[in-house]
């Protein structure tokens, strides 16, 4: 079942990539970013309400970690790696920007390893270099090294987001609820956007929070609901499955985005020998990590 989630995860972050490209010429502020973390926050504690909570809150030390935790992993995750992600894409184009997410298991394996004890089995490392082969045949020799600043931005998006997957996989191991555990980042995360543009920046303070309102044009929410769902996916991914199985899934967000790209973008897809290649090894791999 996590294993499945990371893949639907993967999918909406794959398309988001997309949205954020499509609409990068029409930003006028953050181009979203803080809404679609405002979304996420919203979202995300609504469901928890709906369904109610599937654990007893604890007022004791153990209950306050994993809320700490989350909140760092919303840091890292909601602020760091998505903003990251968001200017990456904004240079590189999503099918590019997502390559470079390709490189989040390389970080998350050895951080699952420090932090968690979290050793990938013999299965999720076999899936794990198939699905990853597979994006590097994809992708070809279409590497994005054309624009040194989207790349390093994509490199500190990835590693951003691995650092949380371990954060969040220790609060859950803690406080088994996905639902709370993405509220809780997202709200950590939009206190920091607020908080910065309040302290820094020559413009007043109802100019600077006008600003991070100030793309909400249905294609901008659109990709905000999509981060808001491919998040709270892989918080309930991270729940049922280990840290490695998420972060080689969340690799398939490459495969995604071009296939979006194709139809949404109008880019084409040549089949050549190797992306039959890619697909499959993604394929074979996907199948590993799903029977797993």
């Amino acid at each position: 079942m996590g294993e499945l989630f990371a893949l639907l995860s993967a999918a909406c972050y794959g398309l988001a990539g997309v949205t954020i490209a499509r609409s990068r010429n029409q930003r006028r502020g953050d181009g979203g970013v803080f809404l679609s973390v405002l979304m996420t926050a919203l979202l995300t504690g609504a469901l928890w309400l709906l369904v109610g909570p599937e654990t007893t809150l604890q007022s004791g030390t153990t209950g306050k970690n994993a809320l700490a935790l989350f909140a760092l992993a919303g840091v890292f995750a909601t602020v760091l790696g998505r903003l990251f992600m968001y200017r990456s894409t904004e240079i590189l184009g999503p099918v590019a920007a997502a390559m470079l997410r390709r490189l989040i298991p390389f970080f998350a394996i050895p951080l699952a390893i420090l932090m968690i004890g979290d050793w990938p089995g013999p299965a999720e490392l076999l899936g794990g270099v198939l699905v990853v082969a597979g994006m590097f045949f994809f992708a070809g020799g279409a590497a994005p090294l054309g624009t040194l600043a989207g790349v390093l931005l994509g490199l500190l998006s990835a590693a951003s987001y691995a650092l949380s997957y371990s954060l969040r996989k220790l609060g859950l191991l803690q406080l088994p609820d996905p639902l709370l555990a993405t509220c809780v980042g997202a709200m950590a995360g939009c206190l920091c956007y607020v908080g910065w543009d309040l302290l820094s920046g020559n413009k007043d303070k109802c100019t600077r929070l006008h600003d991070l309102f100030a793309d909400r044009s249905p294609r901008f929410l659109g990709t905000g609901l999509l981060l808001s769902v491919g998040q709270t996916l892989q918080l309930a991914a991270l729940l049922h499955t280990s840290v490695t199985s998420v972060a080689l899934i969340g690799a398939l967000d490459v495969l995604f985005s071009a296939l979006f790209a194709a139809l949404l973008l109008r880019q084409r897809l040549r089949p050549t020998l190797s992306r039959m290649m890619a697909t499959l090894l993604v394929g074979l791999g996907t199948a590993l990590l799903l029977l797993n």
